[in-house]
Parts: structure tokens; sequence; C-alpha cells
């Protein structure tokens, strides 16, 4: 601006001063190179108002030369001089347009660049993100060789809180199993926050079981409320809370319960409840077939093959820590006479009487199981032989009390009992280490002690003298 204010109002004087006194009008023309340079420099400075005086005041002064001068020669010269200007002008104008286009498109292709690189960068966060949630259920199903090993729900327990646990995020979780007899429900907790009270629990699971059975598909509670807050409300319940139902052919075997669940982790959840649903039927069948392959279908008490088993670590306890040890063999009197006068029925009624009176005798550690036909043996860990044999007696007299309504006939069921016990039936040399002639003599001696209980008219119990 100061260059306007300075140059432009000193070239205007400098031409008016030589006007008035120049006598030799040729002479004007030499202010032309003046003013074209003064034009240029303008032009070179982007100061275009300045220029465009400039230009104008060339022209104008060109033109006053011209009429007080006769010189062509010298009118040419200005003109050029002009011309020149006037080209400087338009390549000027020329290139600053150009590059004005350039700015512009530079800048229409930065803009572009940053849009697309906010868009690339989006889009590598949405496929970091898939690529997490993919890796995420990937190893779901990775975890489900885990399950495979597993036979039993506390297996299934550990997997669930080392492997479940560390990947998704959730407050605490329950595998809630229906009983199909007594309608008792099984509530098996994981997670960070695993409930500990039992019965707390086991009301909360009846609840879960209750509604997922009532609505029949995966219920979603993000919040408590009205009448899902009262019948949550004193169970601490964290939401959201989730129930997925372990459905198989259209029969619900369990239900998935998960507290203070992330909602990202959701579909994550629905893998491990498909998983679950096959590993909680596997478990209850590999149950239901051990139990029928260690228990006696007719008596519900051990087979002879898992009752020495369990009779063996039994007897390695005892001799390891100088526990007592009794063994009773239990035998129906005159059980053949029962088949031979009312039939096979009426036998396996009294064996599984018989059976029904030992369990309701016997303490929760004793091991019963079924020896022979009508012969029961009895493992009663910590007893001598003297609580032993009062353990024989209080059978044998719950048995004799017991009346049978064969068809129309009242009869009554005995028993002869033999007792024998660790250490004292296997001699007075103490016994350090277990061998396996311990057991069979045992055994053998218990049988000797139930046959000389028959010898002596039956319906007793003798011990091993």
């Amino acid at each position: 601006m100061w260059r306007r204010l300075i140059i432009l109002p000193t070239v205007i004087l400098l031409i008016f001063l030589n006007i008035i006194t120049e006598s030799d009008f040729s002479l004007l023309f030499l202010m032309a190179p003046f003013l074209f340079l003064l034009a240029f420099y303008f032009s070179i400075i982007g100061d275009r108002l300045s220029t465009c005086v400039t230009v104008g005041l060339l022209l104008l002064w060109t033109i006053y030369a011209a009429s007080r001068s006769q010189n062509s020669i010298h009118l040419l010269l200005i003109l050029s001089f002009v011309l020149v200007a006037l080209a400087v002008s338009l390549y000027e104008w020329h290139w600053a347009h150009r590059i004005r286009e350039a700015e512009e498109r530079k800048q229409r292709t930065c803009n572009e660049t940053k849009v697309l690189q906010e868009k690339t960068s989006a889009r590598l966060d949405s496929l970091k993100h898939l690529e997490s949630r993919v890796n995420g259920l990937i190893q779901l199903f990775e975890i489900a060789r885990d399950f495979n090993e597993c036979l039993n729900f506390s297996e299934i327990l550990s997997v669930l809180d080392q492997k479940i646990t560390p990947q998704l995020s959730f407050a605490r979780g329950a595998i809630i199993l229906p009983s199909g007899a007594g309608g008792s429900i099984h509530c098996l907790s994981f997670g960070p926050q695993s409930r500990g009270d039992k019965d707390l629990s086991a009301r909360f699971a009846e609840v879960c079981l209750k509604m997922v059975t009532v609505l029949d598909q995966t219920v979603k509670l993000e919040a408590p409320m009205d009448e899902e807050q009262n019948q949550f409300a004193s169970f601490d319940t964290l939401f959201p809370l989730w129930l997925f139902p372990l459905s198989m052919e259209r029969q619900l075997i369990a239900v998935l319960a998960v507290e203070g669940g992330d909602q990202n982790d959701f579909q994550k959840f629905e893998v491990l409840a498909s998983q679950l649903t096959l590993q909680v039927k596997k478990v209850r069948l590999y149950e239901t077939v051990r139990e029928t392959s260690i228990v006696d279908g007719l008596t519900n008490v051990f087979l002879r093959r898992h009752f020495l088993e369990r009779f063996r670590e039994e007897l390695k306890r005892a001799v390891r820590y100088q526990f007592p040890l009794s063994v009773l063999m239990v035998d129906v009197d005159h059980f053949k006479s029962y088949n031979d006068k009312f039939g096979h029925l009426v036998g396996d009624q009294t064996l599984r009487e018989v059976a029904k009176i030992i369990r309701e005798n016997v303490r929760r550690v004793d091991v019963i199981g079924r020896y022979g036909g009508e012969e029961f043996i009895i493992v009663a860990p910590e007893i001598g032989k003297a609580q032993g044999l009062e353990l024989a007696e209080r059978i044998r007299s719950a048995v004799a009390k017991k009346r049978l309504h064969l068809y129309d006939e009242e009869t009554q069921i005995t028993v002869s009992i033999g007792v024998s016990a660790f250490p004292d039936s296997l001699g007075r040399q103490p016994i350090k280490e277990f061998q396996e002639e311990h057991l069979t003599t045992l055994i053998q001696k218990t049988d000797e002690a139930m046959y000389r209980a028959k010898e002596e008219g039956r319906n007793r119990a003798v011990t091993y003298d």
C-alpha cells in the first residue's frame, strides 16, 4: 500500500513537471521506459491495481507525446513499450490464473485425500474389530476341544473359569440344570464374581428356569423393570442379565445365565451356549451310562466290580492311617424259597426292600454292594469290630420288623450277617503296607462268619473270631 502512496504520486508529479518544463516534446518519449519498468515492477510484486494505473499512465503519456511530436519513430518506440507491457501483463495474468487453478486442484486433491484417509482409517478400525471378533469366535470353537475332554460338570466349570473368563467380559455366570426327578434344581456357578450362597443360587436358578420355560427363547434383561425387578431384587442380580436356553430335540436340558455381560460379547455367548448344549447332554449321558455300569439297577447299590474298587480304596486308607474298618456280609434267609413259592417278581421285591433298609441304617460314608444273588456286602470305614457288630444288629433288627404283603399273605424277611474287621481279623501282626490278599482275606472271613450265623439258626449277626 505504501508503494502506491509514494511511487504513483511521484510519477505523476514528474510527468507534470516534465510537461510544463520541456520545450522539446520529442524528449517526452524518454519517460516511456521509466513507466514501463515501473509497470513491470508492480507486475512482479503482484500489485495489479498499481500495474493497471502505471500502464494507463504509459498509454496516456504515449498519446500525449505522440500528439506533440512529429517523429513517427518515437511513436513506434512508445507503442512497442506499450505492447510489451501489455504482453507482460497478459502473461502474468495467464500464469496467475493457471497457478490459481493448480492451487484449487491441489486443495481439492488434498481434501479428497484426507477424506480417503479417514475412510481408510475407519475401515481399518472396522477390519481390526471384525478380526478381533472373528479371532474370539475361533478361540471359542477351539475351546470345544477342551470341552470334549470333560466327563463331568466340575471339569466343564474348570474350562469355563480358565478359558472363558479371561476372554469374555462378564461378572458371573451359571449353568442351571433342571433335575429329572424330585424337582430339585442345580446351579453351577462360574466367573469372576461367582455366587457362593448355595441357597441364594438355587432360588435364583429357579426364577431363571421358570422365565426361560415360559418364554421359550433367549431372554435379555438390560435393566431391572417392574415384574422382573421384583423377581431378581433379592438375588443381588447384575444387569444386563442374559438367559440362554440349552435345548436339544425341543427339550430344555439346561440354561446358561450370564450377569453383567458386555454387549459386544453377546454373540460369543450365543456360540458358547450352543457348545454347552452338546456338552451338557454328553455329560448327562455319560453319568447315566456310568451309573448304570456301577450301580445295580434292581437294588440301587454298587455292583460287585465297583464295590471292590471302593473297598480297595478304603482298605488302603485304613492301612495307611491305621484306622479300623468293618466288613459286613448280609444274606437273605430262605431267599430260594421266596422265589420258588412266589416267583421271581416277589424275589426282586424282597431284594429291593432289604437294600432299602440297609441304606437307611448305614452312614453316608459307608459303601454298599451287591455281592451275589441275595448277598449284600458293606464296608464301614473307621468302625471297629464291636461297632461293626452293632451296625449289623441294627440292620438285622430293622429287616426282621419289616412285613411284606405278598398277594393274600403277610410274610417276614430275615437276614444273616457276618462281620469281620481290620486289623482284628487279619492276625496279631501289625500291618504297615496294603496287600491285595488283605482284601481277599477280609471278604473270606466275613463270608465264613455269615455262614456260621446261618448254621446257628439264621436271623442273627456273628463276628469272625
